[in-house]
């Protein structure tokens, strides 16, 4: 599951224009994610390895919204996109790495569907 994730996440970022560079970190993230159920906690993993990492030549910030929209969704959680795009700005121009506070920065952008 990991690698299917994985490559969906590549495949997302080169349709965007990027290229993976550096695969590390965002095994890493789709090892974490494998093993959470939280799904505010697996984006925060996912972000913070394309955003701060860099794993791709291009377009990291899109990919990790991008990503990020399409797990809250499958969740029924509703997310202010714009909300999340300035979050995940702030989040790099910060170079916030705290997988705890970014967790409770997506929380702030989204709310669950009634």
């Amino acid at each position: 599951m990991c690698i299917k994730m994985e490559k969906e996440i590549i495949r997302i970022n080169e349709e965007l224009g990027g290229k993976i560079v550096r695969g590390n970190s965002l095994s890493w993230a789709c090892d974490k994610v494998k093993e959470e159920n939280n799904v505010f906690k697996k984006n925060a993993y996912l972000i913070r390895a394309i955003v701060i990492d860099h794993p791709f030549t291009d377009m990291n910030k899109s990919t990790a919204t991008i990503i990020s929209l399409r797990n809250f969704k499958l969740n029924n959680i509703k997310c202010n996109e714009d909300l999340l795009l300035l979050n995940i700005k702030r989040i790099v121009k910060k170079n916030i790495t705290d997988i705890k506070i970014i967790e409770r920065v997506l929380r702030r952008c989204c709310q669950k569907k009634k």
